[in-house]
């Protein structure tokens, strides 16, 4: 999945891509979250597409799915990403 577009949701993390710092994440393009786990991570990067999808849309706006076991990590991770 490109995130790219994505992470304009995210300025922090997108300022790692393009931003004119010092960091390794400017080199391999890879950033570690070793904090939020695959599965929430996944979803997350699952929500960003949706939003892009949806924003600014003439048509009707699916609710986002959210499974009950995994709602509160993925506050967690929504909580440390700022987002």
């Amino acid at each position: 999945m490109k995130l790219y577009g994505k992470l304009n949701y995210l300025e922090e993390m997108r300022m790692l891509f393009v931003g004119s710092g010092q960091f390794a994440e400017n080199e391999t393009n890879e950033i570690n979250f070793r904090e939020i786990p695959s599965h929430v991570l996944q979803k997350v990067c699952m929500y960003f597409t949706y939003k892009v999808r949806y924003t600014n849309s003439s048509t009707e706006i699916p609710e986002f799915p959210i499974a009950a076991e995994i709602a509160l990590e993925l506050l967690m991770a929504a909580n440390f990403l700022d987002c």
